[in-house]
């Protein structure tokens, strides 16, 4: 992290470090917070205002409102958003900033959950350091039961409970046999993964890297080290870096994997532009490809993204088009051209997340609103494992590269996939429950 410092009032900040989030920047701000614990609405909103009157991408958009109509933070934000084209801006509770970005843990069983075609509920992905991943549950498990009860897409989370230590969970999975698995489960605090899952596919006699990344988070790197380490080692001919789940992160990991899959070749080129509004076109600056020795040289990376392929993600993918072949397959990424600061509010236990600017690659290539198109759409196999070449959007990149056309054949399992989110705006990033 790089420490600088600022002047502090209303309009400008004194700014400890510097943390890059979610093809977003993240500032953590130090000014004194104020004695009184009591939750002032009035203050609140009036320090979510003042800041985004100077930080917000489109300041010049904000609504006349008066700051006593607001009970909440999410509520004021709400009002102040930029609807045509901002999805984005958010208030976490600090409590939730530091738990998942800065250190990398959550609450609960760490699976997430989708449904599929017809109407069963499918693990989607869950992390390799919970009680269910340790006894055997992996993605396209099917949640038949809880405590009993026949679960359903619209009783599931009521019958798994709030995201609290302790709570216990009598749970009936079906597995890729169609086999019931019970298993008494108890939410926990859990140490994030971000990588879950990578190997090498020998496909057409080509020996190819495949890897799944689902946080841009600081415990990454070290996760990402293992990994590229095994495919520097195993000498592969081509890279999928699928990120089909993966909704943004730390731009600083950004960075960092960058220098893993380009840093060999084209360390110190620009990895990305950042442009802030016309108050704080002084912050405008680039982020550089870092140096890497021992990275990988290959002349195209393959990248699977779905609609929930966003920020951090889309970086990359768009960070690596000016140097390499780039392919990308599944669907249509997010969408999500802009990042944000994080800004610690001193009249309440928050943080202010508001888009702050806009980004672009080397060639100035951005504003892709509405998503980075596919190479070549493959649908989502939700009822197979990360690795399985039978996966649908997995078994189609690996025909692309050895034979240039995309193909799968398992149109059984091409339905549409619907996830179950979370309702709080940590949902934005963390998928698990």
């Amino acid at each position: 992290m790089v420490s600088f410092k600022l002047i502090c009032s209303m309009k400008t900040l004194v700014i400890l470090k510097r943390l890059f989030i979610v093809a977003l920047l993240v500032l953590v701000v130090s000014c004194s917070k104020n004695d009184d614990d009591d939750f002032d609405k009035i203050a609140v909103n009036r320090e979510i205002y003042y800041y985004m009157l100077d930080i917000y991408l489109w300041y010049e958009y904000l609504p006349a409102v008066n700051f006593a109509d607001y009970a909440t933070p999410e509520i004021f934000l709400e009002a102040l958003r930029y609807k045509p084209l901002d999805k984005w801006s958010a208030v976490l509770t600090k409590e939730e900033f530091n738990q998942y970005f800065e250190e990398g843990k959550m609450i609960g069983h760490g699976m997430s959950l989708a449904v599929d075609e017809l109407n069963k509920i499918r693990i989607a992905f869950v992390y390799r350091s919970t009680q269910a991943y340790n006894n055997g549950v992996r993605r396209g498990w099917i949640i038949n039961k809880v405590n009993n009860t026949s679960a359903t897409p619209e009783n599931v989370m009521s019958l798994l409970g709030n995201q609290e230590i302790g709570i216990r969970n009598n749970i009936e999975f079906l597995n890729e046999k169609n086999e019931s698995v019970t298993l008494n489960l108890t939410k926990e605090e859990i140490a994030i993964t971000p990588v879950l899952y990578y190997d090498t596919i020998k496909w057409n006699n080509e020996v190819i890297g495949y890897m799944v990344f689902q946080d841009f988070i600081d415990a990454a790197k070290t996760e990402l080290d293992e990994a590229f380490n095994f495919f520097s080692q195993t000498g592969i001919n081509d890279l999928i870096i699928d990120m089909r789940y993966n909704g943004g992160g730390s731009v600083e990991v950004a960075q960092y994997l960058a220098g893993w899959i380009l840093g060999k070749d084209f360390q110190g080129s620009p990895l990305v532009n950042f442009k802030h509004n016309i108050k704080n076109s002084r912050y405008d600056t680039t982020m550089n490809i870092p140096a890497k020795a021992n990275g990988l040289s290959l002349n195209r990376l393959c990248f699977i993204g779905t609609r929930g392929t966003a920020s951090a993600s889309e970086l990359v993918i768009n960070g690596a088009k000016p140097y390499v072949e780039v392919y990308l397959g599944g669907d249509s990424t997010h969408g999500k051209p802009v990042g944000m600061y994080a800004l610690p509010l001193n009249s309440a236990d928050y943080v202010l997340l508001p888009v702050s600017f806009r980004y672009t690659n080397a060639n100035n290539e951005g504003d892709f609103y509405y998503g980075i198109a596919p190479d070549f759409a493959s649908p989502d196999d939700i009822t197979k494992d990360f690795g399985n070449p039978e996966e649908n959007s997995l078994e189609s990149m690996l025909n692309y590269i050895t034979t240039g056309t995309a193909s799968f054949k398992d149109e059984k399992s091409a339905g549409k996939v619907t996830f179950i989110e979370r309702t709080d705006p940590i949902g934005k990033y963390l998928k698990a429950f």
